[in-house]
């Protein structure tokens, strides 16, 4: 998605997740809760049961979709419910040229699933390949396999997971 318009977005999909948050800390939630907590005991250990609120952003030009906020609450047959949350933090790339800001875990391209990107170089749906197709952007110094630890130009492995910037898929921006 064009930075600007991932931008854009942003504030929408903080409004939202608050008021999900707000709506999932709410009396009227905790009849859903029991339900589902009721369903997943029914079904015994082998089951687990979620409930998850989503934003999608479809492109009607392109036919695509891009997750951007996925979040809700699950159990299992002898838990309470817990939240959960399955959204990933927006990286920035350059690919094919232009810079485009998805979810860690989506294409640049074609906004499909692409996780562990350092693994797998290559989008199995499109065939864009990081490092010849595709470059991460480092625009800070936050880790871009753990987003915990800092990475730098001058110290490129990652102070708490290890991780060491491949500048063949990756670039300071």
């Amino acid at each position: 998605m064009d930075p600007d318009k991932f931008e854009t977005a942003d504030p929408f999909v903080d409004e939202l997740a608050e008021a999900i948050d707000k709506f999932l800390d709410s009396p009227e939630a905790t009849k859903m809760r029991g339900i589902v907590a009721d369903m997943c005991k029914a079904l015994g250990d082998r089951f687990s049961g979620e409930v998850t609120f989503k934003l999608d952003v479809f492109d009607r030009v392109k036919e695509r979709t891009l997750p951007l906020l996925s979040t809700g609450f699950a159990t299992s047959h002898d838990h309470e419910p817990y939240r959960t949350w399955n959204d990933s933090t927006p990286q920035r790339y350059l690919i094919d040229g232009e810079i485009q800001v998805v979810p860690h875990d989506r294409c640049p391209r074609c906004w499909n699933d692409w996780d562990f990107k350092s693994t797998h170089r290559d989008c199995r749906h499109c065939g864009a390949e990081l490092g010849s197709d595709c470059k991460i952007l480092l625009d800070s110094d936050v880790c871009p396999s753990c987003e915990k630890g800092k990475v730098s130009m001058t110290k490129p492995v990652c102070d708490q997971c290890g991780f060491e910037v491949d500048l063949d898929i990756a670039a300071w921006g």
